[in-house]
């Protein structure tokens, strides 16, 4: 019997014979590829819906109009990235962790390839937080 208080089911990270799903982005399972000519798949369209309004966010207007290639960006490959762990979910091949970020967070990979492999910039909000001995610290190294 179904109850409202079953475990929900992590579909953001699951493989089945096909595709392999890491956060969220679906590659298919045998080469590891988001696009692939001979499983044949493409599932960059499907993907990019994960990440645009994120990316909308992050950049201006016009670099969205202009650098951002949608549908025909260059396809991500997980291939020898990625391993089934004990609860059959995928992990990647470094931590062992399901859904690692610091491994597969395709909406900053993606606005690292847009920016020319910088990390996204922090806010504003985020810089006067710094705490004083950060700033003096720089300070001594530019002296």
């Amino acid at each position: 019997m179904d109850s409202q208080f079953a475990p929900q089911q992590d579909v953001d990270n699951m493989v089945d014979s096909d595709n392999v799903t890491i956060n969220g982005f679906m590659f298919c399972a045998r080469h590891g590829l988001e696009l692939c000519n001979k499983c044949p798949t493409d599932n960059r369209g499907a993907n990019n819906m994960i990440v645009e309004d994120g990316l909308h966010e992050k950049l201006s207007e016009e670099e969205y109009n202009t650098k951002w290639q949608g549908d025909d960006r260059e396809p991500f490959s997980v291939a020898h990235q990625w391993t089934r762990v004990s609860n059959g979910k995928p992990a990647c091949m470094e931590h062992k962790e399901v859904g690692c970020k610091e491994c597969f967070d395709w909406g900053e990979k993606l606005y690292r390839g847009i920016h020319g492999h910088r990390k996204q910039r922090q806010s504003r909000l985020h810089k006067k937080d710094k705490h004083p001995h950060d700033e003096s610290q720089k300070e001594k190294v530019m002296h």
